[in-house]
């Protein structure tokens, strides 16, 4: 039998190297880690394709998000896909929060330089989604693009995400969907996603908002359950 493949994609400011502590606990499987924000090329999904053997998806936050794209355009790509203290997005009635979050993701992009990087960098991790969350490795400016962070942010702002609730739904039986117990704003949405018959259930891990961070093995655990 073939050993299975991840492919993992952080979070927004994220590295490749923020799964380090999750692939080296799981030395048999073929772990494919993205590096979305780096001068280098991305490794791309098209590498996933070329793969026989049992895939799984894991995306935390942003790189959540981003999964659950690839869940709506092609769910046969992978075998399970394990969403980490990800949005599903926002209902499409919600007009004004969708405009103020697009609003908010721009000014967050405008702060991005390298003279501002330091600045930056203590003012996104002083969101209260972070706390009750380790502190963050050190993100060390040469190590980004800053264009491509700028882009993202703009690009994939909660505000013009999709809700992904319908998918959700109807993928149910091929997702695992996780959140930390400190987290009690995602908590929440899991929880309303539950009760509302969009997920059959979810995960607790005793974490903040980062769990890659702070519990990683709950993470290995929830891996090796496929």
């Amino acid at each position: 039998m073939l050993p299975g493949l991840v492919y993992a994609i952080h979070g927004f400011l994220g590295q490749a190297t923020d799964w380090d502590q999750v692939k080296n606990s799981l030395p048999n499987l073929n772990f494919i880690a993205e590096n979305l924000f780096s001068k280098e090329q991305a490794i791309g999904i098209q590498s996933v394709k070329k793969f026989t053997g049992k895939k799984i998806f894991i995306g935390y936050s942003m790189g959540g998000r981003l999964g659950l794209q690839i869940l709506k355009t092609t769910p046969e790509l992978f075998d399970h896909f394990i969403f980490i203290s990800t949005n599903p997005g926002l209902p499409v009635a919600k007009l004004e929060e969708r405009k103020s979050r697009i609003l908010n993701d721009k000014i967050w992009s405008d702060k991005i330089s390298a003279e501002n990087w330091i600045n930056f960098l203590k003012e996104w991790n002083a969101q209260s989604v972070f706390q009750g969350s380790n502190e963050e490795p050190k993100r060390e400016v040469s190590l980004y693009d800053l264009q491509k962070l700028k882009e993202y942010l703009l690009k994939y702002s909660l505000g013009k995400q999709e809700d992904f609730s319908e998918v959700i739904r109807v993928n149910n039986k091929k997702i695992s969907w996780a959140v930390g117990d400190r987290d009690l704003k995602y908590c929440a949405i899991a929880e309303t996603m539950k009760k509302n018959k969009i997920l059959s259930g979810y995960e607790r891990i005793s974490s903040g908002h980062r769990i890659w961070l702070d519990n990683a093995n709950g993470i290995v655990q929830l891996i090796n359950k496929f």
